[in-house]
């Protein structure tokens, strides 16, 4: 990679837009639920929207969302917490709090057996909500003479969130036409990454960068003597040449045996992973318990950091990764474009609904420089001055691009991020008298911004294949 590309698409990042930010000092209970980071769930933002500038009417929407709430992926991230005190139980090592914590770890290992990666209740009924809330918001868009396409990635926990929100379209609007589907056909932009991204993306700079700074601000010291009432338990742990998941299952004999065989401070995995529970609990509400006591409000705070900073660092520009890889997802941006031309062409009331992960909205917004998503720190310690992922993607999130038109034929867009409006990188639409709409967009010229940073990314893509 060339300096003079690093430098130059340096200088293209626009300015970003302020965002409130939750300080690590005025974290309580009432706001803890952003500290769960990617996790976070979505709620009914409940609010009021701009009122589109007279003459105009809504006609199309263009959506990318990202499943609801889920268990968590692998089987480690239940079974070593759970294995680890449950053999620190045995040894008679765990503290009351200590016991506590396992119990409710165990309930939860075993309600997630057999679940992993599911949708739950709580992800059925966010998207119900959210596909209501199309229908109420815009019925001149979502009505019986509609046609709606709405497709979703072949994941089986993205399959249950599109099935959750057409239901919620039947129920209400039993004669609207809606054609969907969950074919890999339509991997080549709803969950695609183009290759070209790979060596920035996984690049020594940013494992180094991003290891550093976890070093930094994972600190679980505290939370292993509450927990142990003997810390010598997890910091000589024994190791054995099995995988995660088993080297976390103690059996009586190796305990036993542990000063002869080799051991591993397990500290940082078992206090990382005892976080990930922990921050998806919010997908289990049904339970009736959660592990918010588990931490102190500053090592949540510290944990989400970690968190936010992996996202920004697969996600957004920063010269660690050479400021590329919001552009692996930029087939995701030509279908919206390519897509509202042909919406807008027909002119009769339709959506484009595309179900899906973060791992695409993610980039997708940073590459839209939706809000303050396009924002690169230079130094990764004020990232969260600024970049915050709480306000950007969580479980459920997404984004809705809302069509108007007028009789004169002009096209203005909204943008709507997890349904709270949102500012795109264009002046917004004033009328001839002057008046200015904030949140309302010319489309064409919205259109052509962003069909000039497809254009940018064919010539650096073509460079960096030639070098």
């Amino acid at each position: 990679m060339k300096k003079s590309i690093i430098i130059s698409l340096a200088l293209l990042l626009p300015l970003s837009l302020c965002a409130e930010i939750t300080k690590k000092e005025d974290i309580n209970q009432d706001n803890l639920y952003k500290f769960r980071g990617s996790m976070t769930q979505y709620e009914d933002p409940g609010v009021t929207y701009s009122k589109a500038p007279k003459g105009f009417k809504p006609f199309y929407m263009s959506h990318y969302g990202r499943h609801g709430s889920r268990y968590l992926l692998n089987t480690p991230q239940y079974n070593d917490p759970y294995s680890i005190l449950q053999a620190a139980d045995d040894k008679g090592v765990l503290t009351e709090f200590g016991k506590d914590v396992l119990r409710r770890i165990e309930i939860m290992a075993k309600d997630a057996d057999g679940h992993l990666g599911d949708l739950t209740i709580v992800g059925q009924q966010q998207h119900r909500g959210i596909a209501r809330r199309m229908v109420r918001n815009y019925p001149e868009i979502f009505n019986k003479k509609s046609h709606i396409v709405a497709r979703s990635t072949t994941s089986h926990r993205v399959i249950a969130s599109m099935t959750a929100a057409l239901m919620e379209f039947s129920a209400i609007l039993p004669k609207m036409d809606i054609d969907f589907n969950d074919s890999d056909f339509d991997r080549g932009y709803m969950n695609y990454e183009d290759r070209a991204i790979n060596s920035a993306k996984n690049s020594r700079e940013r494992n180094a960068a991003v290891n550093a700074f976890n070093a930094k601000h994972n600190n679980p010291e505290r939370l292993m003597c509450a927990l142990f009432t003997d810390t010598t338990f997890i910091t000589r742990y024994p190791r054995t040449s099995s995988s995660s998941s088993s080297r976390s299952q103690m059996s009586s004999a190796a305990q036993e045996t542990s000063g002869s065989v080799s051991t591993t401070d397990r500290s940082d995995d078992l206090y990382t992973k005892i976080y990930d529970i922990a921050a998806n609990m919010g997908s289990h509400t049904y339970l009736g318990f959660d592990l918010d006591d588990v931490f102190t409000y500053e090592e949540w705070y510290d944990c989400w950091l970690q968190n936010n900073l992996y996202w920004f660092s697969v996600s957004g520009y920063h010269d660690m990764t050479q400021n590329l890889v919001p552009y692996g997802h930029a087939t995701l941006l030509q279908d919206f474009l390519d897509k509202a031309d042909e919406a807008i062409a027909n002119g009769t009331p339709s959506a484009n609904l595309r179900y899906g992960h973060d791992t695409a909205l993610y980039p997708l917004l940073c590459l839209m420089e939706v809000n303050d998503c396009s924002y690169a720190p230079k130094d990764i310690e004020d990232l969260a001055n600024k970049w915050v992922n709480y306000d950007i993607v969580h479980m459920g999130s997404n984004l809705q691009l809302i069509f108007f038109k007028n009789k004169k034929g002009t096209i203005l867009v909204r943008a709507l991020l997890d349904e709270t409006e949102a500012k795109l990188p264009v002046e917004c639409y004033k009328d001839a008298k002057g008046n200015e709409y904030p949140y309302f967009y010319e489309w064409n010229k919205v259109e052509k911004y962003y069909r000039d940073i497809l254009a940018r990314w064919t010539r650096i893509r073509a460079e960096l294949t030639n070098n």
